[in-house]
């Protein structure tokens, strides 16, 4: 069958993109290795952190459309997926041994915290040095994939699973579709969002590189009644801590370089847990619900790809890296706009693949 757009991979980055070009009418296949959302989306944190210090300068004005976005795009992906997305609002505390740049802290969108401050809004919370509350939401990754590719199909997105794609075929200098292992899935225009795994689809231009994060969550006993113990994402230096609205915390992360192994290492996860007790001692008295790893699509400069390659017709919409869920409705606004239009609003050119030839 012909597709106006084959896009490789089902992570948020495919789903959303998809999403987008089927609002436009136009026809779309998702192909993925194995299930919908299961690889970095379903291990990230889902922190919508676009005023997070450590964020690339370069990303900045991107990170802010995109928490913009955010409420209207929630608002419309759960009337299409009839699915409910733990979306909160509540804000993000920075905790820092020293001051941040004066840069950083406008008073408006980030703030400083006396210690009285901190101490009315996160009780709980354990930290004597500087301390700033941002402007800034969060939502369970997990759901957001689950109502991408439930919207994707009620618009008419075909998603193919256990289905890993080969290589992008050419002709003449122009994609002609992808191939699998079965057959040839024909299309004028071919998106690469596998994340970690893009270079392993030839031609294998697309150097994203697989960086592991353990994560893990904890729950208090009584958490169905009495909530989360925590209103706001707290990060720290050391790890951060998420609340999820079921009463739920998630602490995240490591970094490593681990190739594509996603096993968990046990001191890892309690080097995490320690480091949240720290920040916040209830945590010790809190149950472990779960522990994960998740491979982060990284890039050799930390900075995503997004664009044509030097095959026409063929895309790279990867390497996102820490950043992918901030990212979302942007990337897939401005993506969508690129492919059906060849143009858009945004500065895409420090994010061009044609920068690695």
């Amino acid at each position: 069958m012909n597709r106006d757009v084959v896009i490789i991979g089902a992570g948020a980055m495919g789903l959303s993109l998809a999403l987008e070009l089927r609002r436009h009418g136009m026809s779309v296949a998702v192909l993925e290795r194995g299930e919908p959302g299961r690889e970095a989306s379903y291990a990230a944190a889902g922190m919508i952190a676009h005023l997070d210090p450590k964020l690339p300068p370069e990303l900045a004005a991107l990170a802010r459309q995109s928490a913009a976005l955010y409420p209207a795009f929630v608002q419309q992906l759960e009337a299409e997926s009839n699915l409910r997305i733990d979306f909160r609002r509540a804000g993000a505390i920075e905790l820092a041994y020293q001051e941040l740049d004066s840069a950083l802290v406008d008073g408006k969108e980030v703030h400083a915290l006396t210690p009285e401050e901190l101490a009315a809004l996160e009780p709980e919370v354990q930290f004597h040095s500087h301390s700033y509350l941002a402007r800034e939401d969060c939502l369970d990754p997990r759901q957001l994939a689950a109502a991408l590719a439930a919207a994707a199909r009620s618009l008419g997105a075909e998603i193919l699973t256990g289905t890993p794609v080969v290589e992008v075929t050419v002709e003449h200098g122009h994609t002609t579709g992808v191939r699998t292992a079965g057959e040839q899935h024909s299309a004028a225009v071919v998106v690469n969002c596998a994340g970690a795994w893009a270079p392993q689809i030839a031609p294998g231009n697309i150097p994203t590189v697989p960086a592991r994060g353990h994560m893990l969550s904890v729950i208090a006993p009584n958490a169905a009644q009495s909530g989360p113990l925590l209103s706001h994402v707290v990060r720290g230096p050391d790890c951060y801590i998420v609340p999820r609205s079921d009463g739920r915390l998630v602490i995240g992360s490591t970094l490593e370089p681990a190739g594509f192994d996603k096993t968990v290492n046990p001191g890892r996860i309690q080097r995490l847990r320690q480091a949240a007790e720290k920040i916040v001692p209830a945590v010790a008295c809190m149950q472990l619900q779960e522990a994960w790893t998740g491979l982060r699509p990284g890039t050799p400069d930390g900075l995503p790809i997004l664009g044509e390659t030097h095959i026409r017709g063929y895309f790279a919409c990867t390497g996102h890296y820490r950043d992918g869920i901030l990212l979302t409705p942007v990337t897939a606004r401005v993506m969508a706009d690129l492919i059906r239009t060849g143009r858009t609003d945004a500065d895409l050119s420090q994010f061009s693949p044609l920068r690695f030839l």
